[in-house]
């Protein structure tokens, strides 16, 4: 092998690491992950190594996405998809919520939810809940960031942040709402729209299912479509929020990544 091939092997795999490192941050603290490209039946299977599994309840099917397929609930009622309560959904201190999202429809005078763990469901402690979705009250549409929050006395409330959108109905665009502990966030294709700085402590630890396309029985995101919705138990910074727009963020093993760039170098390499 000659001088110039050693040096090509070497410095593709240190990109090759640099990269494949930069994404597998993304593994941490995640809490679930759909990309809905590996669905079977009415299952949903969950990408991330949770095991949180969402299935498809009624009136939502699956539909070509940003990246390869994505659910799109059907204006026949108000059930989408859901994954059933677990304690891995319970969590409290930060969050980071993001999702691709694209609507058949104008955002205007619409009431929907992109994920929902209780937000509206009064019986199940909805001072406890986490959730984002596209609201508009009379405001004109605005993207909402529901936040459950309890107090040093084991008192839950829900803390509200709020920003208007101007987003465009048949265009795909990424959401995310994030909390640290400090601050609220509110981004939209990978751009911080708002924040707000207020501390509480965080709590989305009530018993609900975590639902994706409505809130429980209401809010349903009809004729919408939405790709790679996920769930982490911290907060992620812009930079990884830009780089959860790519889609498939996990899907290839740094093993299998190497494997097969070392097996695509060799092909091209001439022995002397």
């Amino acid at each position: 092998m000659t001088r110039l091939s050693i040096w090509t092997i070497f410095f593709s795999v240190v990109i090759l690491l640099a990269t494949t490192y930069a994404n597998a941050g993304l593994d941490g603290r995640l809490v679930f992950y759909l990309s809905f490209d590996n669905t079977k039946g009415q299952t949903i299977g969950d990408t991330s190594s949770n095991g949180l599994d969402a299935e498809i309840i009624e009136n939502a099917k699956i539909v070509k996405g940003k990246y390869g397929e994505a659910i799109h609930i059907t204006n026949n009622g108000q059930d989408c998809v859901s994954i059933s309560s677990h304690e891995k959904l319970k969590f409290t201190d930060e969050i980071t919520m993001t999702a691709w999202i694209h609507s058949q429809e104008t955002w205007e005078g619409k009431k929907v939810h992109w994920i929902d763990k209780g937000c509206h469901w009064f019986e199940v402690e909805w001072g406890a809940s986490y959730g984002i979705g596209s609201i508009d009250i009379g405001n004109g549409p605005e993207i909402w960031l529901f936040l459950g929050a309890r107090d040093d006395r084991g008192i839950s409330d829900r803390q509200e942040f709020i920003v208007p959108h101007e987003m465009q109905e048949k265009r795909w665009h990424h959401i995310a709402g994030s909390y640290d502990g400090k601050t609220m966030k509110i981004y939209l294709d990978g751009d911080v729209m708002g924040e707000e700085r207020r501390e509480f402590n965080f709590s989305g630890d009530n018993i609900a299912s975590v639902w994706i396309g409505c809130a429980r029985n209401k809010y349903a995101f009809v004729n919408g479509t939405i790709d790679e919705a996920a769930v982490w138990r911290r907060a992620l910074s812009e930079t990884e929020i830009k780089q959860a727009m790519s889609g498939n963020f996990l899907a290839v093993s740094l093993t299998d990544k190497v494997a097969t760039t070392w097996a695509n170098l060799k092909a091209t390499f001439v022995y002397p």
